[in-house]
């Protein structure tokens, strides 16, 4: 048998059920990864395509290590893969499933195509700990509150090991096809962010075994304690590692003895309850799959925004809003395609209800910026903090950023790290005072009148 291995959101060795499978089952495997430029600009923003760049040579280099070619094709995702395993003869084709929405779409149409071809279609699990669809409430219906669901998974959840490359030599074919140059998917065009992201970041799977290893060491011992402070080294930063395949939830919860009976620290548990906030918000996409674009709570659909925003929607992108935190994470995030989940938080709250702004604008810019944009967490977070969610932070919970960084940045370690030399120019209670000086940065928005704004609008929501 002569069968196809292909690779999407899985850049890993281990724990890649479509390379072993296929190398149980096939006589020689073929490893492809196809780049459809359409697809990946729809599915994923500027500093993903640097990561997935950086991945998929570190993926190849590995692969080569072994004596094995990775085949990267430039082309339409669906008619790509039709043509290759058509004009090779494939008799199987191996895929780990991609949960994107777009991803779903087209691997549903290559196994129609593969049908008619008598090709058998092999597909594998591991971007989520649980298929979304199994997993239902009393009622059986989906659940929609974190909680419960949470409960509900732990009480189902055995441990499932964690698979190693085979230690055979895998026998290869490889194709006649021309191959694409890794660096035009990002490098050649935005040589730049390049540069910057490098400093911060090193994609691939090896790394992302290393920060695992490194947090439970480390971090995790004070995890629940340190996470909220943004000036503090507290996380594991594995989440641009998973969102690319690098690593599996799989692998991160066997450092655990996770199941229903077992008594976690209470670090433990919060590092395993943000674990399944991912499940949770891929569940959520499943069976909701509206949400991607448009409110869980519909009501919400009818919220009234600002109107002819985009000078504000600037100045927050660009981290001008006056306000010393919101405008800390906002340079944090643009110089290294990574900001804190707390300032997440707080910068995402300010640009929907102070500024009042649509959250799907700063769900745009925040899937265009981050090298961990997710399109289910990134979606979740938005819609949980705008209030429209589920498990949403109710619309009369509006965080102050002042008061966020009082609590969580008391020594302003953070916002003196990401404003330099301006740090001094804010006004340290956010006041659109000017003061007769003239001296300091004037905040767009008066927060206390926004702030009410916020509030009687969301109350005219029935």
């Amino acid at each position: 048998m002569k069968s196809l291995v292909l690779f999407s959101n899985d850049l890993r060795l281990n724990d890649n059920d479509a390379i072993n499978a296929s190398a149980i089952n096939g006589i020689t495997s073929t490893f492809v990864f196809v780049y459809d430029e359409k697809l990946y600009a729809e599915t994923h923003g500027s500093a993903n395509l640097w990561w997935l760049e950086k991945s998929l040579t570190s993926l190849q280099s590995r692969l080569a290590e072994k004596g094995i070619k990775l085949h990267i094709l430039d082309g339409e995702l669906v008619s790509t893969v039709t043509k290759i395993v058509e004009k090779y003869s494939f008799e199987a084709l191996y895929l780990n499933r991609n949960k994107h929405p777009s991803f779903s779409r087209a691997e549903d149409h290559i196994e129609n195509n593969l049908k008619k071809l008598n090709v058998s279609f092999n597909t594998f699990n591991k971007a989520t700990l649980a298929d979304p669809s199994t997993i239902l409430n009393k009622s059986n219906e989906p659940y929609k509150v974190y909680t419960p669901f949470y409960k509900h998974c732990k009480s189902l959840y055995f441990q499932k090991d964690v698979l190693t490359f085979p230690t055979e030599p895998i026998k290869t074919y490889d194709l006649d096809e021309p191959q694409m140059n890794i660096l035009s998917i990002f490098s050649k065009k935005n040589n730049g962010w390049s540069k910057k992201l490098d400093q911060y970041w090193k994609p691939g799977e090896l790394e992302a075994v290393k920060k695992l290893e490194s947090f439970f060491k480390g971090y995790l011992s004070e995890y629940k304690d340190i996470r909220n402070f943004p000036g503090t080294e507290g996380t594991s930063k594995i989440s641009p590692h998973l969102r690319f395949g690098e690593i599996t939830s799989n692998q991160i919860i066997n450092y655990f003895n996770f199941h229903e009976n077992h008594m976690l620290s209470k670090h433990e548990e919060h590092y395993i309850k943000e674990l399944y906030w991912r499940e949770f918000s891929y569940y959520i996409l499943h069976h909701f799959p509206y949400v991607i674009d448009k409110p869980f709570n519909k009501k919400y659909e009818k919220f009234e925004w600002k109107q002819n925003y985009e000078e504000n929607l600037d100045l927050w992108k660009k981290g001008k809003t006056g306000i010393r935190i919101v405008d800390a994470a906002m340079r944090e995030l643009w110089e290294t395609g990574w900001m804190h989940n707390r300032t997440r938080m707080i910068a995402a709250s300010f640009l929907t209800k102070n500024l009042l702004i649509p959250w799907q604008e700063g769900e745009k810019w925040f899937r265009d910026t981050l090298v961990d944009a997710d399109i289910a967490n990134n979606v979740m977070g938005w819609q949980w903090v705008s209030g429209c969610g589920t498990d949403a932070a109710p619309y009369f919970r509006i965080f102050n950023p002042i008061l966020q960084a009082e609590k969580f940045d008391p020594d302003n370690n953070y916002s003196k790290k990401w404003l330099d030399d301006d740090f001094d120019l804010y006004p340290a209670d956010g006041s659109s005072d000017l003061l007769s000086d003239n001296k300091f940065i004037k905040p767009i928005v008066d927060l206390k009148i926004s702030r009410n704004e916020a509030l009687e609008r969301f109350s005219r929501i029935k």
